[in-house]
């Protein structure tokens, strides 16, 4: 993953009309957590930055990576990666049989 993500969430962020500190509260976390990604660097938890791409209504994947998926894909890779050792394992092995050969 580049850095070119931080550039995308601080549009994401202009483009909502909150402040930082206001997405930040409303995720869930402390008044400064946009901040300290934002201007000091930081660098954030999935979980968390999952909270604040739902609180801009943007995706985690559009923000990383600069591409969008469709809302369907977003949930399926939600739902994996919330999923423990041995589902993952499960789940990979269906998608791995349905596969053409």
């Amino acid at each position: 993953m580049n850095e070119g993500w931080r550039a995308r969430l601080s549009e994401a962020v202009a483009k909502s009309e909150k402040s930082k500190r206001q997405v930040s509260l409303e995720a869930g976390l402390g008044a400064g957590y946009l901040h300290s990604i934002l201007a000091e660097g930081k660098d954030p938890t999935v979980a968390n930055l999952m909270k604040v791409c739902e609180k801009l209504g943007v995706s985690l994947w559009a923000i990383l990576y600069g591409t969008a998926i469709t809302a369907e894909d977003e949930e399926l890779l939600r739902l994996y990666q919330a999923s423990s050792p041995e589902e993952r394992k499960a789940l990979l092995n269906l998608v791995r049989s349905r596969r053409p050969h």
